[in-house]
């Protein structure tokens, strides 16, 4: 925790990862509340993941035999730096001696818009986006494979990419998710791969985890519970799952069993995530800021960062979202596919920026440069939209005592309270 009257953090992650500075007027007072974080792993820290699989054997060994690979990796809604790593997978399946052209990449998204050239170049590395194919997940398409159902009820409807290959493996990020506690292990799967059908049964008719909670609480299965399900019946061989620092480094790598490894990683990723709030910061504040990075690059997932506004009952709140792909496109609740939904914008006439004014504590202020107008106010209806940082702190300071108290998040996407 560090006090200034500036805070640095860093933004646009997968569009410059940039670290910024915060400006506020003399006179306030910020207090910088970060996560626990953890160093970067190195090249031989990642080697040794590999080496000690929790729950399986090696990854070279487990594949051995095999004639194909599909590798699930997430797409840029998540920060994970699956580049770094898929080296190092690579060279598992290679001493297996699954051949080079029966490797295959799909882009996990689940009812997300599929990824342009650059994106997949960004995601998985230029070599590999060069040398191997890689394909977006489409939830729509008529072309999947039928795995029955679960008891449930929950009908199985995969990728036909992933369900046909001989190995599979999910390469994702560990990160606080309410419905599923953390994200990464079986969720590549569902919703990741899966099809209308699947994921629409999975959200209506199972609860959720809860936000950053491991295990789970009750009897009744949840939405972790189900996609793990899931993954038994298609025979998901194994995970890697990275967890990151502050700065979007791999902080630690988990690799074997997708329940196993997965809750490892998860206690591991609590511990990097977890973040103290001092009672004194929580009674005097006068304003929160929370900086969405890394989950940043996608205006949907701004509200992932709300988390620390609701220890702040009489605080001004910021968020601070370049959102810097600007779409804002989730296809299940959207109710149409990717293709409809560009030529329905094309059609729109882009709605004008409304003279923000400051009201009450209980509105949040959101400073974007690419978050569209129209689909803020769609999702944000009672909150306002700025696009520059200097005009949104000017009239702040009309509302807020000279000496304002300022306590700011800077991955209040991925930060999580410690209890003491």
């Amino acid at each position: 925790m560090t006090q200034n009257n500036n805070a640095r953090m860093h933004s646009r992650a997968w569009y410059g990862d940039e670290e910024i500075t915060l400006n506020f007027p003399e006179g306030w007072t910020v207090e910088t509340i970060a996560p626990k974080d953890a160093p970067q792993l190195s090249a031989a820290g990642i080697e040794a993941a590999f080496g000690q699989p929790i729950g399986t054997p090696r990854i070279a060994e487990m594949a051995r035999g095999k004639t194909s690979a599909a590798i699930i990796v997430d797409d840029l809604s998540r920060p994970t730096p699956a580049a770094t790593v898929i080296p190092f997978l690579l060279r598992e399946l290679f001493q297996a001696g699954i051949p080079k052209n029966e490797i295959r990449f799909v882009v996990g998204g689940g009812s997300h818009r599929p990824l342009t050239d650059e994106e997949v170049v960004k995601k998985v590395g230029a070599d590999i986006a060069a040398e191997y194919e890689v394909t977006s997940h489409d939830f729509m398409s008529g072309d999947l494979c039928a795995l029955g159902n679960l008891p449930s009820g929950l009908p199985i409807y995969i990728n036909r990419v992933v369900a046909d290959a001989d190995f599979k493996i999910a390469l994702g990020g560990i990160y606080p998710h309410g419905s599923v506690g953390f994200g990464g292990g079986a969720k590549l799967i569902v919703p990741g791969v899966s099809g209308f059908a699947t994921m629409f049964y999975f959200h209506s008719f199972h609860p959720g985890r809860g936000h950053a909670v491991i295990e789970r609480r009750g009897n009744e299965p949840d939405h972790r519970d189900a996609s793990e399900a899931v993954a038994k019946a298609l025979g998901l061989d194994v995970i890697v799952n990275v967890v990151i620092n502050s700065r979007r480094e791999v902080a630690g790598l988990f690799v074997g069993d997708f329940v196993k490894a997965h809750r490892k990683g998860a206690h591991f990723a609590l511990e990097t995530y977890s973040t103290k709030i001092p009672d004194e910061i929580r009674q005097e504040t006068d304003l929160v800021v929370l900086n969405c990075y890394p989950l940043d690059s996608d205006p949907i997932q701004t509200g992932k960062a709300f988390w620390a506004r609701h220890y702040f009952e009489h605080a001004y709140a910021i968020a601070l979202n370049p959102a810097s792909d600007g779409i804002c496109y989730h296809g299940l609740f959207d109710q149409m596919d990717y293709a409809r939904f560009l030529r329905r914008k094309a059609e729109q006439q882009p709605m004008a920026l409304p003279t923000p004014k400051i009201g009450t504590p209980d509105q949040l202020l959101v400073c974007s440069e690419h978050f569209a107008v129209d689909d803020f106010y769609k999702k944000h209806p009672n909150d306002i939209l700025f696009r520059e940082w200097d005009t949104l702190i000017s009239m702040l300071a009309e509302k807020l005592p000279q000496n304002a108290k300022v306590a700011a998040f800077p991955c209040a996407g991925i930060q999580v309270l410690a209890e003491g």
